[in-house]
């Protein structure tokens, strides 16, 4: 019994990242983007927040991906300005990661840039 249900033996159990991560159970405000709620010096509570998974099954390649995501994001924002097409909707498609579903239709222009 998990919760109140009745998990029958041999049952795969799977949890969802996404609905965790827009609990409002563990989040203020879960739908509003806002970096600031991982600044504290003791971060969200043990398994609320699971980008890598958790425990003994953590992504072996987070540490990598993690320094590979910032160096990539500050070579590229050093350089280039992002804008969001007007009107475009994102739409976000959770598979195996999560990804928006129609894409990200932007304008990509060099920095300084007045094109």
């Amino acid at each position: 019994t998990l919760g109140g249900y009745d998990i029958p033996a041999g049952s795969l159990i799977c949890v969802s990242p996404w609905v965790l991560h827009h609990s409002d159970r563990y989040w203020d405000n879960p739908e509003q983007f806002d970096p600031s709620r991982f600044r504290s010096s003791s971060g969200p509570a043990p398994f609320t927040y699971l980008p890598f998974g958790g425990g003994p099954r953590v992504c072996i390649g987070r540490g990598f991906a993690l320094i590979e995501a910032q160096l990539i994001l500050a070579t590229l924002c050093q350089r280039l300005e992002f804008s969001l097409w007007p009107n475009h909707v994102v739409v976000p498609q959770a598979l195996v990661t999560l990804r928006p579903e129609y894409g990200m239709a932007m304008t990509v222009s060099r920095r300084g840039s007045s094109e």
